[in-house]
């Protein structure tokens, strides 16, 4: 592959790059407007794909058209990679709660002032060192080479030494090092700058808009894992809850009171938010739960033994046991009760279920709904128990510790990449 090839396949990484990068921006506007430490890492990260915007052909070219002051080819967009890289410096000093704001900006425009000067007067021309032969020894170039590297490299080095603390947090760190990684790439960037202007190889130059490319990848990876990790999860939610819906509206049709509102459309309910999903799915799993606890009361410790020896019979894994049983003997307690029998109130049973999590009873529950199908051949109870007995159905109260509310992700750049 030649040159002219390499360049051109980077240029096309580099403009999808810049796309999705400027849409993962905008897409987190909304949560990062709850977090202070989360907007100025927006704030970082839009000033970064600003700077590689700039750096396009075609945005290059209407620069240059549309300013005077972008008339020296590349003037601009350097002037706006000194601004991102004081945005990077100021969110990096902020996380570490060292914030120096009018250092950082002042040494911004300190550094932008001197650009301009040294493109005037000393080093006319010098804005593109892709074309423009200027001396290795460019002050224009060292200083802007200086800038850039200031606010990348420490920010890759604290990103990396978080996502080090963060053991527990898979998402999280996987997030803080992908960032990482795009500050490293835009660190080595600077670094093939440098390298080009001191040794001049034409096969380095088209390096360039892959090495842009990559980086724009890295912090559009780094900063959507959020959004994507968000999506899995209302699709989680939103398709566990459609689901549940058959045996949800089962048990509600025999035990009416135990449902909050009243039924909705299948598909209506798995419609909006993240939240409003989740909630409805942690209120449907309750419902769910309350109408099987009622349930019990028509049934006796007979019945749920017919179950587990009719369970038993059909050779089913040991996570699909106690499900199948439960689907029997509720089978059965729903035909009790639509016979007009009263409850027989019982005892607390122990619980044999041992979930951790909202997650973990879900899948018990659907499981028991999976069960449904071996139901038909359950037999009937022929008697109706006349005292109260407990039922060790395999199914308690203690599940309202499983089923506690899904932890919500904390605000803050240091809980969320």
């Amino acid at each position: 592959m030649d040159d002219a090839s390499v360049y051109n396949m980077g240029s096309a990484v580099e403009l999808s790059g810049a796309l999705v990068m400027w849409l993962a921006v905008f897409l987190r506007v909304p949560t990062a407007r709850r977090s202070r430490q989360q907007r100025m890492l927006l704030l970082a990260v839009a000033g970064l794909a600003g700077s590689i915007t700039v750096y396009l052909d075609p945005v290059t070219a209407a620069l240059d058209r549309t300013f005077v002051f972008a008339q020296s080819c590349g003037l601009f967009m350097n002037v706006w990679g000194v601004f991102s890289s004081a945005l990077i410096l100021d969110f990096v000093l902020a996380a570490m709660s060292r914030r120096r704001p009018w250092l950082v900006y002042g040494a911004m425009a300190v550094t932008t002032v001197t650009l301009v000067v040294l493109n005037a007067t000393i080093a006319p021309n010098s804005g593109c060192v892709t074309s423009e032969h200027v001396p290795w020894y460019s002050l224009f170039w060292w200083i802007l080479v200086a800038a850039h590297l200031t606010g990348t490299i420490p920010c890759a080095v604290m990103c990396v030494r978080y996502s080090r603390q963060a053991k527990r947090d898979r998402a999280f760190r996987l997030g803080l090092v992908l960032l990482a990684g795009g500050f490293i790439s835009s660190s080595v960037f600077w670094t093939v700058v440098l390298a080009f202007l001191l040794a001049r190889p034409a096969w380095l130059g088209a390096l360039f808009p892959l090495n842009i490319g990559i980086t724009a990848w890295l912090m559009t990876a780094g900063t959507a894992l959020p959004l994507l990790l968000t999506a899995h999860r209302l699709a989680r939610n939103a398709a566990a809850l459609w689901r549940l819906r058959p045996l949800w509206r089962e048990l509600v049709e025999a035990v009416p009171h135990v449902a909050l509102d009243a039924p909705r459309g299948r598909f209506r309910e798995t419609l909006g938010g993240p939240q409003a999903v989740y909630l409805r799915l942690y209120r449907e799993v309750i419902e769910i739960r309350d109408a099987i606890l009622v349930l019990r009361d028509y049934v006796t410790p007979q019945t749920v033994e017919r179950a587990r020896e009719y369970v038993s019979m059909r050779g089913l894994p040991e996570h699909r046991f106690e499900p199948a049983v439960v689907a029997c003997w509720l089978a059965e307690a729903r035909r009790t009760k639509a016979n007009g029998a009263l409850p027989l109130p019982n005892p607390t049973a122990s619980a044999s279920f041992r979930g951790h999590d909202l997650h973990d009873e879900i899948e018990f529950l659907l499981e028991v709904h999976r069960a449904r199908r071996i139901v038909a051949g359950f037999p009937p109870d022929s008697v109706r128990p006349t005292r109260s007995t407990p039922v060790p159905d395999g199914y308690g109260e203690q599940m309202a510790e499983a089923v506690r509310p899904e932890p919500q992700p904390q605000s803050g750049a240091q809980r969320e990449p």
